[in-house]
């Protein structure tokens, strides 16, 4: 049997975009389409009838940045090591974090 090693990817977001709001130690990525994933720190209904895939991520603080560990399953859908992405923080709740591929 050979075992394998679960593989994470990291996403920075600097702590201003968050208006220094600390983050949850665990949060909800949902899937929302190709070009868009969306975190929260709690259950979002509308983003649970629509999202095509969900998983919780962990994240860490570091320097002054928020450290998103995202599963390789994720990382490879939406091939972020070729894509640029924008990290998008609602006004009303900034613990709500868009990327946009």
């Amino acid at each position: 049997m050979v075992m394998q090693k679960l593989i994470e990817y990291r996403i920075e977001i600097d702590g201003k975009v968050t208006q220094g709001v600390k983050l949850p130690e665990t949060m909800i990525l949902y899937a929302v389409d190709t070009e868009h994933m969306v975190l929260t720190a709690k259950p979002n209904k509308t983003l649970e009838e629509k999202a095509i895939a969900k998983t919780r991520v962990k994240v860490v603080e570091e320097k002054g940045k928020h450290v998103i560990l995202i599963p390789t399953r994720i990382y490879n859908f939406y091939r972020l090591e070729e894509s640029d992405y924008t990290v998008m923080v609602s006004d009303k709740d900034p613990a709500t974090i868009m990327i946009a591929i």
